[in-house]
C-alpha cells in the first residue's frame, strides 16, 4: 500500500501512520534501522551489517539478538500506523519502495521540478539534519552518521543549482531567489548561493539589496567558517562601482560610514560608564558557589556593552585597596566589591559611587533563599544597569552614550510622541557619532513601530520600511555583539519574509545578553512568531523567573506567544493583565477572543475603543491611511495556520475602526 509519508528523517525521526500522526516507537535504534535502510542501494542492508552498525560495543551474537528485537518493535509500530515497511528475511532487511516513503524523497521530488512554490515546500519540509538527535546512539553509527549527513546536504544542494545555472528575471527573479534561499536555508554560509541573489539583485537593478546580500555573505560565512568571501564574489559589486561616478562612490561611502566599522575623524569616541571590581576572600577552597555569583554578575554587566568594566583580583583583606574617591565623567566610575563571609557563608555585594563615596546598595546574598545562582546575579545585574544608566536619562547629561539611555527610555514608551523625542535625539547623536551601532538599531524600532502600532499617524522617519533591512543590518555591521541590534535585526528579518533567519538573530540575542530578562521576553516572543513555540515559551519562563518586577508591556509579549502556540485563553488572561496601549495589543486580544468564540465581546471593546481613538489615531480622513497594507505588515505569525486566525481578528479591527470593508 503506497502512502503519502511513513518516515520524517529530517529533523527528529518520526514514524507517521496514513492520517500523517506520529506513531510511538519503543527504541531509537528501532527508528535508526529505518534511516539508516532509506539510505541504502535497494533500501537493503545485510543483518550483520545492521547489527555491527547499532550495536557495536556487543558481541555478535548479542548484537543479533537485539537487531531482532529491534525489528520486532518496528513490526508492532507498523501494525499501530496500519502501514506494512519493513520486509525481514534469514540475511537481509529491506524497506519495500512501493509502500515506503520520507519527507527527505519529498524534497528530491519538489526540487526536481524546481519551481518557485517547489522550493518553497521544500524549505517547510526541512526541519533540520538528517536524523537529528541520533547521534549518540552508537559511535559505529555516529560516523556514518556524520558522513551521510553531509552527502544529504550536497545531494539537496546540487538538486537545487541544477535550476539556478542560469538566472533568469522573466519571473522577475521569483524561481532564482526561492531556490537560493532554500540552499541557504540548509547552509547560511554557502557562498556559491549568495552570488546568486546578488547577482539576481543586480539584473534587476535593486542594488541595494545586492549589497546587504553581499554583507549578509560576509556576516554568515565569518560566523560559520571563520572566512572572507572570494573575490571573485565582491567583484559582482565591485564591477558595477567602476561605472559610478567618483562623486556618487564618494556619496554611498559616506552613507554607510568608514570601512571596517572604525571612527571617522568627526566622530567622537562614545565613553561608558566605568565600573572598577573588587573580589576579596573569593578564591579560597569551598568557596565555590560566591566564584561563580560574581563570575555571573561580571558576565551579565557585560553582556549589555554598556560598561567599562575593570578588574582587580585580591587574595585577602589586607590587600584590599582602600576607599579613594575619583574624578569621573558625567558618566559615573562605580566600584563593584564582592566579599565573603566566613562565618555566616553568605556573599557581600556592595557597589559604590567613587564620585562621591555614597554606597548605591549593599546586598548580603544567601543563596538559600533564591532559585539557584542565576536569577540572584540576575536581579543584582539588574539594579547596577537600572542605577547607572537611570541617572544618565536626565537631559541635562550630554555625552553621547548618555543621549542614547535618553532615546531608549522614550523608546519603551510606544507613544507617537516619545517616538518623535527619541528620533530627534538618535539624529543628533549620528551627526557626531555615526559608528555608534546602537542609534540604527533604535531608528529601525521607531520605524517598526509606526508602520504597525500607530500606522495613521504622521511619520517620525520618512525613512519607511524600504529602509528598514538596511537599517538593521548596518547595526549589526558595526556591532554583531549587541543583543538589542540581533533583536531588532530579527524583527527587521520576520517584515522581510525571513523567519528562519530571524530565529538565528533572535537566538544570538538570547546568548548574548542570557541574564537580561526584558532581552530573553523580546526574544522569545520573536521566537514564538518564527514559529519555534516551544522554544519561545522556556525563554520566557527563564525571563520570568529573573524579574524582580515585570513590567506589563511584556504580559502583551506573553499573550503573542501563547496566541503562537493557539492557547487563545492564556493568550486573554495575559493580555488583559498589559498596558492595552497600542494597536497591536489590541489586535492581538480580538483575534484572541474571536478564535475563542467570544466575537460579540470583541466587537464591545472595539467599539470602546473607537471612542477615544483620538487618543491613538488621526481621524479617518488621513490620506495616508492603507487598512489593508497595516492588516498585512503587523501579522508577524511565520505559521499559516496561526497566521491566518490571527488576520480573522485583524480584519474585525480594520472593520470596525477603519471603517474599510475586509
Amino acid at each position: 500500500m503506497a502512502i503519502a509519508s511513513c518516515f520524517a528523517c529530517l529533523g527528529r525521526p518520526l514514524l507517521l501512520d496514513s492520517d500523517q500522526e506520529p506513531v510511538a516507537v519503543k527504541t531509537r535504534k528501532a527508528l535508526a534501522i529505518m534511516g539508516y535502510l532509506s539510505r541504502m542501494s535497494g533500501m537493503a542492508s545485510p543483518r550483520e551489517a545492521l547489527a555491527d552498525l547499532l550495536w557495536s560495543g556487543t558481541d555478535r551474537h548479542k548484537a543479533m539478538q537485539s537487531l531482532r528485537q529491534a525489528l520486532r518493535q518496528l513490526k508492532s509500530a507498523e501494525e499501530t500506523a496500519g502501514i506494512d515497511v519493513v520486509r525481514s528475511a534469514p540475511g537481509h532487511i529491506q524497506l519495500d519502495p512501493s509502500a515506503f516513503a520520507s519527507d527527505l524523497m519529498a524534497m528530491n521530488t519538489l526540487l526536481e521540478r524546481g519551481q518557485a512554490a517547489d522550493f518553497r515546500n521544500a524549505g517547510e519540509l526541512w526541519r533540520g539534519e538528517f536524523l537529528t538527535g541520533y547521534d549518540d546512539i552508537d559511535s559505529e553509527f555516529s560516523e556514518w552518521l556524520t558522513v551521510e549527513r553531509e552527502r544529504v546536504r550536497s545531494e539537496l544542494i546540487s538538486a537545487a543549482f541544477k535550476h539556478l545555472n542560469r538566472i533568469s528575471t522573466e519571473d522577475g527573479g521569483v524561481q532564482a531567489e526561492a531556490g537560493a534561499r532554500f540552499v541557504l536555508k540548509l547552509d547560511p554560509a554557502f557562498e556559491a548561493a549568495h552570488r546568486v541573489l546578488i547577482r539576481l539583485y543586480m539584473k534587476l537593478g535593486q542594488r541595494e539589496r545586492a549589497e546587504q546580500q553581499f554583507r549578509s555573505c560576509e556576516r554568515e560565512m565569518h560566523l560559520h567558517l571563520d572566512a572572507e568571501p572570494d573575490d571573485e564574489t565582491r567583484k559582482l559589486l565591485s564591477e558595477v562601482e567602476v561605472e559610478a561616478t567618483g562623486e556618487e562612490l564618494f556619496k554611498r561611502q559616506e552613507a554607510l560610514g568608514p570601512i571596517g566599522g572604525g571612527l571617522s575623524n568627526s566622530d567622537e569616541v562614545v565613553r561608558l560608564p566605568e565600573i572598577s571590581i573588587v573580589s576579596s576572600s573569593l578564591l579560597k577552597k569551598g568557596l565555590s558557589d560566591a566564584v561563580h555569583l560574581r563570575e555571573e554578575i561580571v558576565s551579565g554587566l557585560s553582556s549589555f556593552r554598556s560598561f567599562d568594566l575593570f578588574e582587580s583580583e585580591y587574595f585577602g583583606d589586607e590587600n584590599t585597596p582602600k576607599p579613594t574617591l575619583v574624578e569621573g565623567h558625567e558618566l559615573g566610575a562605580y566600584l563593584l566589591r564582592f566579599r565573603h563571609d566566613e562565618r555566616s557563608g553568605k556573599i557581600v555585594v556592595q557597589f559604590e559611587d567613587r564620585t562621591n563615596g555614597q554606597i548605591v546598595f549593599n546586598e548580603i546574598v544567601d543563596l538559600t533563599l533564591w532559585e539557584g545562582i542565576v536569577p540572584a546575579a540576575s536581579q543584582i545585574v539588574g539594579r547596577i544597569h537600572g542605577h547607572a544608566t537611570g541617572r544618565l536619562r536626565n537631559p541635562a547629561n550630554t555625552s553621547a552614550f548618555a543621549r542614547w539611555c535618553q532615546a531608549e527610555a522614550l523608546l519603551w514608551d510606544f507613544t507617537p510622541q516619545s517616538d518623535e523625542k527619541a528620533m530627534r535625539l538618535l539624529n543628533e547623536l549620528e551627526q557626531t557619532n555615526k559608528t555608534f551601532s546602537m542609534i540604527y538599531a533604535g531608528k529601525a524600532s521607531i520605524i517598526m513601530k509606526q508602520e504597525l502600532h500607530y500606522p495613521l499617524n504622521d511619520r517620525t522617519s520618512s525613512e519607511g520600511m524600504s529602509s528598514l533591512l538596511d537599517m538593521a543590518e548596518r547595526a549589526i555591521v558595526l556591532d554583531p555583539w549587541q543583543a538589542v541590534n540581533q533583536r531588532v535585526y530579527g524583527w527587521s528579518l520576520i517584515l522581510s519574509n525571513m523567519p528562519e533567519e530571524a530565529k538565528r538573530a533572535f537566538q544570538n540575542a538570547g546568548r548574548l545578553s542570557s541574564s537580561d530578562p526584558a532581552n530573553l521576553m523580546s526574544v522569545a516572543e520573536g521566537l514564538a512568531l518564527s514559529g519555534d513555540v516551544n522554544e519561545a515559551r522556556e525563554t520566557a519562563e527563564r525571563a520570568f523567573r529573573l524579574f524582580s518586577f515585570v513590567p506589563r508591556v511584556f504580559y502583551e509579549y506573553l499573550a503573542n506567544i501563547f496566541f503562537a502556540a493557539e492557547d487563545y485563553e492564556n493568550a486573554i488572561v495575559q493580555i488583559e493583565r498589559g498596558t492595552g496601549s497600542s494597536l497591536g495589543c489590541l489586535t492581538t486580544r480580538v483575534a484572541a477572543l474571536v478564535c475563542s468564540g467570544r466575537e460579540g465581546e470583541a466587537i464591545t471593546i472595539l467599539e470602546s475603543f473607537n471612542e477615544k481613538r483620538n487618543h491613538f489615531l488621526l481621524p479617518n480622513d488621513n490620506p495616508n491611511v492603507q487598512p489593508e497594507q497595516w492588516r498585512q505588515r503587523i501579522n508577524f505569525f511565520q505559521d499559516a495556520r496561526v497566521r491566518a486566525n490571527f488576520d480573522r481578528g485583524a480584519q474585525l479591527v480594520q472593520r470596525v475602526l477603519f471603517n474599510k470593508p475586509d
